[in-house]
Order: C-alpha cells, then structure tokens, then sequence
C-alpha cells in the first residue's frame, strides 16, 4: 500500500497541471487494479486446482485470457486441467460462469447495449473510448445490441405467461389509458420500409420538479416491426399479467390508421367497467387540412365544428363551402370529391371524436401521448441516412422499451445465462482459502536491546550478566 500511495504522490508530483495529472493517474489506477485483480485471480485459480488433483486431474497448459470489464481490460492466466477419457476443463472459468471465446464481461454488453440504443453505433464507439479505458468497435456493438435485443423480445414474450397469479393479486385501478400509433422509418435496406408498430399504456399523468414536468404513471411501452396485431398481442400479455380491470374505466386513443381501430382496442381489454374511445385530435386536424386545402377560411371554422363537436355545425360548413367553389374552376370537381371524402371520415369516426370534457369521464387529461413518445424511437433510427432492416429495427426497439418500462435488467438477468451464474461452491472455497493464505502481520523491524541488571553480580541476573560480558 506505501509502495502504491508513493507512485500516486510521485505521479501528481511530476505533473504540471490538473489535467495532466488526472490523464496520468488515470493510466496508474488502471495498472494497479489490472495488476491488483489478475494477482487476486491467481491465487483463487491455485486454489481450485487441489479438488481436481484429487479427482485425478492434471494440469495441462496455463493460457491467457483477455476480459473486457468496465473498469479496462484485464489479461490474466488460469490452469488448464486434463483428465484421461475426459474433456479439459478450465476450473476458474467453470467456477466464474465465463463462457469460452467470450471477451466483453455481460457488464460491459449490458452498458454498450443501452449506449447503442441512444445513438449510432459508431456514436457509441466514440463514448466507451472517451468514457472508459477500453474499447470496442462500431461492428462489435452492432452484434452486441442485436444479441441483448433480441434477448429482451424474447423475454417480453414469455415473461408474463410464468406469472400464474391469481386475479384477485392483480393490481386494481380506477382508470386506464391505452394508445397506439405507427412510425414509419425514413429508410430501409429492405424494399418495404420498417415500420414500429407502437402499443402503450399508463395510469394517468402527474407532475414533477419545479417545472411541473408531466410524466405518465406506470407507462409500459410495446413494439413490434411484424405487425400492429404483433403489438396488441404482447401489449395484451402484460396488460391481464399486471391488472384486473373489471372495474376499470378504459379509454383509448388512436389516429384511425389501419390495424388501430376501436375494435382492436376492445379486443385485448376484455371486460371492463367502461371502454371510451378517442380519435387523435392532432390527426383529426390534419385530415381536414389535407381536404379543405383550398379553403382556408372554412377549414379553420370546420375544425372550430368539430372540437364543439356540433355535426349539424359540420354539415352547413360542407354545404357552404361546396358553394363557394366556382363553378368554372379546373379543380371544382377535386374539391367537391375532398369534402365528401371528409364528410364521410366525420362521419364514420363521430363517436371517437366527441371531446373529453363532454364525457362523463373522471378524469381531464391523459391521452394524446404516445405521438410524442415516438421521440426516443425516431431519434434513434430516422434522418441520419443510415438504414434498418425490419430485424435490426425490432432489436433496438425493444431495448428502448424495456429501459423505459424499467424492465432492462431483468429481462437479461432473467434470459442471459452468463448473467444468472452464481459463483460455484469451490470458488468461494477457493476465495475463502486465499483470503487465509494472505493474512499476514506488518513487519516492525529488529528490536535491540540489553539485559539489565539492578541487582548483585551474585544474583540470577549478574551471573547471566557476566556470561555476556
């Protein structure tokens, strides 16, 4: 330890500067804890060679092994054991639960994982070289995260069916609101377009911080790059695992896009108290943009309709703006085809258009949120002229939603094996011995002394006195 604080004051003392002292200690502090851990390995691997010995193993050869860990790349060496009529075996490995031909630590995978899914691999390949004392390549965290994905949409599938709770464990909620929406990706290396069909739910919003920052309670987000019904199904899953909701009032809310429908919805709530459906209003206005372009001034009074949602109000607008065309205009016959192309999208979605306030509901907000949380998904994998494959989008998908459902961790302790390995009973042995072995007591040096004597020379003491004289 005198020796290690030492080369630290040596070090700090012979920068000149904070910054070059830190880059300096920094390189220090990786040596020692590289020397420090691959010392600590070495005598645990000693120790796990007696109970092989005693099998009637032999020792084989003493390769190396390269580990990425979080806090840099240790190269430590461990006993390689043979035994006739049986396969090699490594004990240190076995004991540890390392996997051959494995050089990142399930740390190191797990951290790359959620870097990736926040930018571009290459992105994230910057970051763990600035960030850590190790690296990796923009290719190694392309396998990585699609290997941790592909872990956690296997996960998400099987998870809840292993929950065999009864239902009056579940949880019970006034409330529940359920939404979903597609994004479309700017790109693909398919012929098709990947596109994440989205399902989530939450209990209502609160708010937090000064800024009164709205954020949904217990929000669970599902995707799917196969279809919406792939979406609903595994939304669904979770939805009967986590509540029962027979006394519950449900709304759910939709821009109408194919495969989201209220019946889609009522499909995976099943019985419940109350099932209120809402069209997205944002979607609702840009259809009436889109079909009254020519109009202006009656598109703003249509939409000024709809939110008071008075159709006899919809229905003199149509008429009125159907005669303010000319009739000698080129277009006349678009137009007229535009507003009864509107009329009949009102029409067929009035129910879901009927606003909040004028529902006997409980509540006055909630919904309309899963179009602004597409935001972590399209930051991710649009406009940065790179393209996605249907697969490679689902796998980066579904790490977004298992960090932001809070599900990341366990989805891998529960389905990588390397992560649910316990250390083995000869391991702990092992550290347990070594612990023993280097016990030690600090040195304090010779002592020097003299033999006193207060006493005659004819005492016990005099006589020893003169032997030494």
């Amino acid at each position: 330890m005198n020796e290690i604080i030492s080369e630290i004051i040596n070090t700090i003392k012979g920068s000149s500067t904070l910054l070059e002292t830190e880059l300096a200690l920094e390189t220090v502090f990786q040596r020692i804890t590289q020397e420090l851990l691959s010392t600590a390995f070495k005598q645990i691997d000693l120790e796990l060679l007696h109970d092989y010995k005693e099998q009637g193993y032999e020792i084989d050869s003493v390769p190396n092994r390269t580990l990425q860990l979080t806090f840099g790349t240790l190269e430590f060496a461990r006993h390689r054991m043979r035994k006739k009529g049986e396969k090699s075996v490594i004990p240190f490995d076995k004991a540890v639960g390392l996997k051959p031909r494995i050089r990142q630590s399930p740390l190191v995978e797990m951290k790359a994982a959620k870097i990736a899914s926040d930018g571009t691999y290459r992105k994230a390949e910057e970051a763990i070289d600035l960030l850590t004392s190790f690296s990796l390549s923009h290719t190694t965290i392309h396998t990585i995260t699609q290997k941790v994905g592909e872990t956690i949409q296997e996960w998400t599938e099987t998870a809840p069916l292993q929950d065999d709770r009864p239902l009056k464990e579940k949880k019970k909620i006034p409330v529940l609101f359920i939404e979903g929406d597609g994004l479309m990706l700017t790109k693909g290396k398919e012929k098709k377009r990947p596109e994440i069909h989205r399902v989530q739910f939450h209990e209502g919003v609160e708010y937090k911080g000064k800024q009164k920052r709205p954020v949904l309670i217990n929000s669970k987000m599902f995707e799917s790059t196969v279809s919406s019904k792939e979406a609903f199904r595994r939304a669904s899953l979770w939805l009967e695992n986590i509540y029962d909701i027979r006394q519950t009032i449900v709304i759910s809310n939709s821009d109408g896009g194919s495969g989201y429908d209220k019946d889609k919805f009522h499909q995976i709530i099943g019985k419940c108290q109350q099932h209120e459906h809402f069209r997205d209003a944002y979607h609702v206005n840009e259809k009436i943009k889109q079909r009254m372009y020519f109009d202006k001034i009656m598109e703003k009074k249509m939409r000024h309709a709809v939110r008071t949602y008075d159709f006899n109000l919809v229905e003199t607008i149509i008429a009125t703006t159907e005669s303010r065309i000319k009739r000698n205009d080129e277009k006349a016959k678009e137009y007229k085809e535009e507003l009864s192309k509107l009329k009949a999208y009102l029409e067929r979605n009035w129910a879901s258009l009927k606003p909040l306030k004028m529902r006997d509901l409980p509540i006055n907000k909630g919904i309309g949120v899963c179009e602004s949380n597409h935001r972590p998904y399209s930051y991710r994998m649009k406009r940065q002229g790179r393209g996605f494959s249907a697969k490679g989008t689902g796998n980066v998908a579904a790490i977004i939603s298992a960090r932001k459902n809070g599900t990341f961790l366990k989805a891998l302790t529960d389905k990588t094996p390397e992560l649910l390995a316990e250390l083995q009973p000869e391991f702990k042995g092992a550290v347990r011995a070594a612990l023993k072995k280097s016990k030690y007591r600090p040195s304090i040096g010779v002592k020097i002394g003299r033999v006193a004597n207060y006493g005659s020379s004819s005492s016990p003491m005099g006589q020893l006195q003169k032997l030494f004289s």
